[in-house]
């Protein structure tokens, strides 16, 4: 069900007659959150026709998505508007941070910076555990740059419910869920990119300096515990390649660290890609899939990180996006 609300909040209608082939909902992680659809007026929708502007709000499923591109016109004596709405999250471009700050910071500290210019009626919560990095004159921009500044910095997936953002880390978005999408099983059409370019199967980690230490070339016993290197099992196959280590004085304890080395390390090819499935399903945003591609020997779960849903025709399988993506 689609709902129209005009720009002060004072009108709204639910939209009859708009044509169900047109409507489809896109997300991208990180990227973008739009609904778009061709309505025809008619008498039975006219008041809510008469509501689709720009800056009016069309809500679908309980989300608030605000027209930004509307194209009206006419066949002979039909008038028909064509629309394209934003969720509501994308307003937040219209904040700007003039002040500016450097040095090592957090993604809590970057979002409270942010943040501090005013909330523009949006709140927001952050979880999981980072690191912190190095920023120069982190600020001068307008909102929506500086979150997807810190969201490439830190790997992190932000998922808006209205004007509500959560932030977490990419890994934990979504669930891992047993829908596998299997080349001529569920999806004859599949386009995918393959990429050996950041292929890595060795990283080493450093923790915590004990206390009292203070040097800017610390030696192996300088830390809590040694440094520790990770060589994943694919180097059998591949050989050493060396990623870029971590450096994170926040672990204390070597199996944590470990943890964490042998999630970060990008010791798989890179696969992203588009596949059409042949029927509906119950993957959501974010999940992580089985993807199982014979042709080339994939066996592997990938991250969704886009779906263009079509709501109104059930029998139409979504298009789904995949990656397996790690920022290094």
């Amino acid at each position: 069900m689609l709902t129209i609300m005009n720009y002060e909040k004072t009108k709204e209608e639910i939209l009859v007659d708009y044509d169900k082939d047109s409507f489809y909902e896109n997300w991208q992680m990180n990227e973008i959150w739009e609904v778009s659809f061709l309505v025809r007026e008619t008498p039975r929708n006219k008041y809510a026709f008469d509501l689709i502007e720009y800056e009016s709000s069309v809500w679908f499923q309980g989300q608030e998505f605000i027209i930004k591109q509307l194209q009206p016109f006419a066949v002979g004596e039909a008038v028909y508007k064509t629309v394209t709405a934003l969720h509501v999250y994308y307003t937040i471009q219209d904040g700007y941070q003039y002040n500016t700050i450097t040095g090592r910071r957090t993604p809590l500290q970057l979002l409270t910076h942010i943040f501090n210019a005013g909330s523009r009626g949006f709140t927001w919560r952050l979880s999981g555990g980072y690191s912190s990095t190095d920023k120069e004159n982190f600020g001068d921009a307008n909102y929506l740059r500086l979150i997807n500044d810190v969201l490439s910095d830190f790997n992190i997936a932000l998922m808006p419910d209205n004007r509500h953002l959560h932030f977490m880390p990419k890994s934990s978005f979504g669930e891992k869920v047993n829908e596998p999408i299997r080349y001529k099983y569920n999806t004859d059409d599949v386009k995918f990119d393959i990429s050996t370019l950041n292929l890595k199967t060795q990283i080493r980690g450093f923790g915590a300096l004990k206390e009292g230490v203070e040097t800017d070339s610390p030696s192996n016993n300088d830390y809590v515990f040694p440094p520790i290197t990770y060589t994943s099992p694919e180097s059998a196959k591949w050989g050493i390649r060396i990623q870029d280590p971590v450096r994170d004085e926040r672990y204390h304890h070597a199996d944590s660290m470990q943890e964490r080395l042998e999630s970060d390390l990008s010791d798989i090819p890179e696969i992203s890609g588009v596949v059409t499935l042949k029927w509906q399903t119950q993957i959501n945003k974010g999940d992580h899939v089985p993807f199982i591609y014979e042709p080339l020997g994939i066996n592997t779960y990938i991250q969704v990180v886009g779906i263009r849903n079509f709501p109104a025709l059930p029998d139409r399988p979504p298009e789904i996006v995949l990656s397996n993506t790690k920022k290094l």
